[in-house]
C-alpha cells in the first residue's frame, strides 16, 4: 500500500518541486475558483453515503472506525490517491470525452466504468471473487456520483478531490484490512445470521 501511495504521488511532488503538470494546474481549491453551494452540499452527500453504504456492507469497516493504529496513517496517506484519482478520472477523461464531442451521460458512465476497473484490484489483494465483483460496482457509482458532481461543479475539481479523499480517509485502511483477511466476509456472516452477497 505505501509503495502505491508512493508512485501516485510522484506525479504531484514532480508538480510541486516546479516542473508544471497541467492537469494539476488550477484545482479549484483557491477563494476565486470555488464550485458553486450547491455542488458542495452534492458532495456532502455522496460522502455520507457512501461511507454509511460501506459502513453497512462491511461492518468491519464501521467497527474499526474507533481503532487507533497505523492504518489511520495509511488512510491519511490515501488522500493522494483522491487528488490524483480525480484529476485523472474526472478531470482528464471526462474533459477529453467533451473534447471529442461526447455528451454528459457518455462521460459519466465511461469515467464512473474505468474507475470501478481500476478498484478491482480491492478483490485481488483476497483474492476472492465476491469481493472484486462488489469492489467493482460500488467504486463504480461511486464514479458516476463523482462524475456528476464534476458536472454540476462546473468542472471544477475540487469538490470532487476532497469528497474523494475523504471517503478514503475514513474507509480505505480498512477496506484493504476486510479484503485481505477476508474480514469483510466472516462479519457479514455474523452480523447476519447466515451468508449473504455483499
Amino acid at each position: 500500500m505505501m509503495t502505491m501511495t508512493l508512485i501516485m504521488f510522484s506525479p504531484i511532488f514532480v508538480h510541486l518541486i516546479g516542473y508544471r503538470i497541467p492537469m494539476f494546474e488550477h484545482l479549484g481549491l483557491t477563494k476565486d475558483t470555488l464550485a458553486p453551494w450547491y455542488a458542495w452540499m452534492f458532495m456532502i452527500f455522496v460522502i455520507v453515503t457512501y461511507v454509511i453504504y460501506t459502513f453497512k456492507v462491511i461492518p468491519f469497516v464501521y467497527k474499526m472506525q474507533n481503532e487507533l493504529s497505523l492504518y489511520k496513517l495509511v488512510g491519511l496517506l490515501a488522500i493522494v490517491g483522491g487528488i490524483l484519482e480525480e484529476v485523472v478520472f474526472r478531470r482528464w477523461l471526462m474533459d477529453l470525452l467533451m473534447g471529442h464531442g461526447y455528451g454528459f451521460v457518455i462521460q459519466i458512465i465511461i469515467s464512473g466504468v474505468a474507475f470501478g476497473l481500476a478498484h478491482i484490484v480491492w478483490g485481488f489483494f483476497g483474492r476472492d471473487k465476491q469481493f472484486l465483483i462488489g469492489s467493482f460496482l460500488s467504486t463504480t457509482f461511486l464514479g458516476f456520483a463523482l462524475g456528476i458532481l464534476y458536472l454540476i461543479s462546473d468542472r471544477n475539481i475540487g469538490p470532487c478531490i476532497i469528497s474523494h479523499s475523504l471517503i478514503n480517509v475514513v474507509i480505505e485502511p480498512w477496506l484493504l484490512l476486510s479484503a485481505i483477511s477476508k474480514t469483510w466476509k466472516t462479519n457479514k456472516k455474523q452480523t447476519t445470521g447466515h451468508n449473504t452477497r455483499s
